[in-house]
């Protein structure tokens, strides 16, 4: 008997100034030219969150315009237990938000806070996502603080040269305004913190390079599954050990097993190491003879060649849970097997219609990314 497959949570919590905000695409809203959503207006925002002089995270938001609203009012929860919210249409939302806030009612989906009031306190509201994406756009300028609070949905999108690569989304429930940051500040500490429930798959130590790589499996709320790499960091640039971190590195390869169920913590990071790399002719007592002949200096597309790494990783630093033997490979074959059965069914019924072949899965997609949202779904949201 096979195990039926439960979502696996996650959060994140960046502290940062804005970056990125001014962009040309950072915010957009059109509507959807096909797909099921035929029609349909949506908004999307992207922007950076500039974490340290040397990590920028990138954050989004994308949703349809809305037919309902759901609120909660906690005021008849306490009257009626078996109270479980109510559905507004949009449209009277939109005309009564200021009246159903005075009534106590709440939006539970995204809660922003942008300004202060003249007590100095910030004030935040709950909003629709496709409201609050909109607001953050017009309100938030590069260089504000704030803090980011959300849920990471993984998915795909194939490059250029139709390779499958990983993209992790990390999407925007939460975000408020901060006083100011100093990253200069001797009191100011780095907060990219994430935490994920993940079933474990492998995990390899590289002893060389000082980190385990690990192997997670994040289950979406279809019981669809995507495996994602992190990574255990036991030694620092001048090589030294962090006894505690190897000790964990040691444990994810040797005692943690296939299927066991768990709950990590750790920090996220996307940085660019850029390295200029100085040419032969750069250096030497040839240079400053040549110099001295005159004439106009070396242009810069001649000049030397700068390399630009990037590194992105969530990087795990503990272990909050750790539930034994929770599911098998036949689980998860089981549940590949039903989805891909739904997936031909639904194709059968369509193929009778005739019309052409589609190309792509996502009518929103870039010029060279197609993104999977199989996270998105109302059983996501904290109600």
């Amino acid at each position: 008997m096979t195990n039926e497959l439960k979502q696996t949570k996650n959060s994140f919590k960046f502290i940062g100034k804005v970056t990125g905000i001014d962009k040309e695409h950072a915010f957009k809203e059109d509507k959807a030219t096909k797909g099921k959503m035929l029609g349909q207006t949506y908004r999307a925002l992207r922007f950076g969150v500039k974490t340290s002089e040397t990590n920028t995270m990138n954050v989004e938001m994308f949703d349809f315009e809305p037919e309902e609203v759901f609120m909660w009012n906690s005021d008849k929860k306490k009257k009626d237990k078996g109270y479980k919210g109510d559905r507004i249409p949009f449209a009277q939302w939109e005309d009564e938000q200021e009246e159903l806030r005075e009534q106590g009612y709440a939006v539970l989906q995204t809660r922003i806070g942008l300004n202060y009031g003249e007590d100095g306190k910030l004030v935040s509201k709950g909003l629709p996502s496709f409201v609050a994406s909109k607001e953050i756009f017009e309100k938030l300028d590069n260089g504000d603080s704030v803090v980011v609070e959300g849920e990471i949905r993984y998915g795909h999108y194939e490059d250029r040269e139709g390779k499958t690569k990983e993209k992790k989304t990390y999407t925007i429930k939460k975000i408020f305004r901060l006083k100011d940051i100093d990253f200069e500040d001797e009191k100011f500490e780095e907060v990219t913190y994430f935490e994920q429930e993940m079933v474990y798959v492998d995990a390899m130590v590289e002893a060389k390079e000082g980190k385990a790589f690990v192997t997670a499996r994040h289950i979406n709320y279809n019981k669809s599954f995507h495996d994602t790499q992190m990574e255990i960091v036991f030694k620092d640039e001048e090589g030294n050990v962090d006894a505690g971190m190897k000790k964990l590195a040691d444990a994810f390869a040797k005692k943690i097993k296939f299927g066991d169920l768990l709950t990590v913590r750790g920090n996220a990071l996307n940085r660019v190491i850029v390295e200029e790399v100085a040419g032969e002719e750069d250096e030497g007592e040839e240079v400053d003879m040549l110099n001295l002949l005159g004439g106009k200096s070396k242009p810069k597309h001649a000049q030397a060649f700068v390399s630009r790494t990037y590194i992105s990783a969530m990087q795990i630093e503990g272990v909050d849970a750790w539930d034994k033997k929770v599911y098998t490979e036949e689980d998860f074959e089981e549940a590949k097997k039903a989805s891909e059965l739904l997936t031909k069914k639904k194709d059968d019924e369509l193929s009778e219609l005739g019309g052409r072949e589609k190309k792509d899965n996502n009518p929103f997609a870039g010029d060279d990314e197609v993104f999977s949202d199989d996270d998105i779904d109302d059983s996501d949201l904290p109600f």
